[in-house]
């Protein structure tokens, strides 16, 4: 039976100079989200955790058909379950989001009013370029689900907060006008696809990563979008499988998720392919399992928001919840039919 630890850290684990694998910060992060484990894998395995789990918990999710592992947190031998650890300088170059940037808008896929910039001059040098767009964003090249992301008005620049995060190569482009995001999954074992999904992500404002929609199937999937947006996917389809493509030809051999957006200008829905790509496993996977296990419905939406949040806004009694107790963040999902 395979032994797997939850990597959740696995970003920082190539990016962060200072990273420690059993630091307080990263034993923090793997607590909190090590349970989406439990709502992907449908192996039975053995699990290094980090997290204890109580029984009644386990029985719940266990009645909802999901597979329960056995757990050993002092395994000593074990696989990584998120990232696939290979080729360090590979993964880093993969899951930058400067790679992604400059094959988007080498192939016409995104980042067209986009550069990497690493001063402040070259930020007013391209902000002159573009004069007539007031709202900006700066993405840092490795973070996630929105973390260090900095938005700005071109008529009111503060210099000084600028000049602190342009202390590496950033992505300066225009703040768009989104109105939905879609990850696209592609499954790759050794180098070969086995299968694509699509979901939508939720996200907030900043970026955070709030939950998600999926369908059983791409077809199903996509009839979803059209029915909620009036909006056909069939182009995104096509890109997504050229922008794979391009991933494999530069030595990926595991997961990709391509993360684009649909966005209004000027009255109309346009399509940004290629904001960035997870070379590792993401949440959508949660999305897409909860999905198929209930495939009875038209969509299956997942939820992720803070206990704070849910105690002034909370959900209706038709969510089923599926996180721990404990946590700083609630999960739970929902089943949908259209009438």
């Amino acid at each position: 039976m395979k032994t797997y630890k939850i990597d959740l850290d696995y970003e920082a684990s190539l990016f962060d100079p200072n990273y420690q694998e059993n630091s307080p910060g990263t034993l923090k992060i793997i607590r909190e989200f090590e349970y989406v484990y439990f709502l992907v894998q449908k192996e039975k395995t053995i699990l290094k955790n980090v997290k204890s789990y109580e029984k009644k918990y386990l029985d719940h999710l266990s009645a909802l058909g999901f597979t329960i592992p056995e757990f050993n947190p002092e395994a000593g031998q074990y696989k990584y379950w998120w990232g696939n650890h290979h080729d360090r300088e590979l993964e880093q170059k993969l899951n930058s989001k400067l790679t992604s940037a400059e094959i988007a808008q080498k192939n016409g896929w995104g980042f067209h009013e986009g550069a990497i910039v690493e001063s402040l001059d070259q930020l007013k040098v391209h902000l002159k370029k573009y004069s007539h767009l007031e709202k900006w964003i700066i993405k840092r090249p490795h973070s996630f689900s929105g973390i260090g992301h900095c938005q700005f008005s071109a008529t009111s620049l503060d210099e000084s907060q600028l000049v602190k995060i342009l202390s590496e190569k950033v992505l300066l482009e225009p703040v768009y006008e989104r109105v939905f995001d879609i990850g696209t999954t592609f499954e790759i074992e050794n180098g070969m696809i086995k299968r694509q999904f699509m979901v939508e992500n939720f996200n907030s404002h900043s970026g955070r990563f709030k939950g998600g929609a999926g369908a059983s199937n791409v077809d199903k999937f996509k009839k979803y979008i059209l029915h909620k947006y009036s909006y056909s996917l069939d182009e995104l389809e096509k890109i997504t499988q050229a922008i794979s493509q391009t991933y494999l030809s530069q030595g990926a051999i595991s997961n990709i998720q391509i993360d684009s957006f649909v966005y209004r200008e000027e009255g109309k829905l346009k399509l940004y392919p290629l904001v960035e790509v997870n070379y590792r496993k993401t949440m959508g996977l949660v999305i897409q399992s909860l999905a198929e296990k209930f495939s009875d419905a038209e969509w299956v939406e997942w939820k992720v928001e803070s206990v704070k949040k849910l105690k002034d806004n909370p959900l209706p009694n038709d969510w089923i919840k599926v996180s721990p107790e404990g946590n700083h963040f609630h999960s739970f999902f929902k089943k949908f039919f259209r009438a």
